[in-house]
């Protein structure tokens, strides 16, 4: 039980991680018309992440081991876009203090550093919860 207590806190802290990124995002002028903070499209990307996280963890935690495997597929499938976020974060970031617009340019600093937090408990998560464990 130890176990699936553990997996359950790092699936959690690396859902939280995600979302905030997501939040990060969707408060620059990246996130593209109608996906802005507050608007429908983010908030069904914040409950689409949130589902494909939770309901194999919810499986997992009814003794479907299998969920693991599955809930580890999920992990490093939403893990995949966290470098490209940085990278282009970065980039603008660099872009947008060159031309002087600090507001903008901290919005980006701010979600390049959630994603780079967010990548490294996605890393994390496999580390911790993918390795071979005797299952109690």
């Amino acid at each position: 039980m130890r176990i699936k207590k553990s997996m359950g806190k790092w699936t959690l802290a690396a859902l939280g991680a995600y979302e905030l990124t997501l939040i990060g995002i969707s408060l620059t002028p990246v996130a593209g018309k109608g996906a802005g903070f507050g608007e429908p499209a983010m908030w069904r990307n914040l409950v689409l992440i949130a589902a494909f996280y939770l309901i194999p963890l919810v499986f997992y935690y009814l003794h479907i081991e299998a969920m693991r495997y599955i809930l580890g597929a999920v992990v490093i499938f939403w893990t995949i876009p966290i470098p490209f976020i940085i990278l282009i974060s970065g980039g603008l970031f660099l872009y947008s203090s060159f031309q002087g617009d600090s507001y903008t340019s901290m919005l980006y600093l701010a979600a390049m550093c959630m994603a780079g937090a967010s990548l490294l408990l996605q890393i994390l998560w496999c580390r911790n919860c993918l390795r071979k464990k005797k299952f109690i």
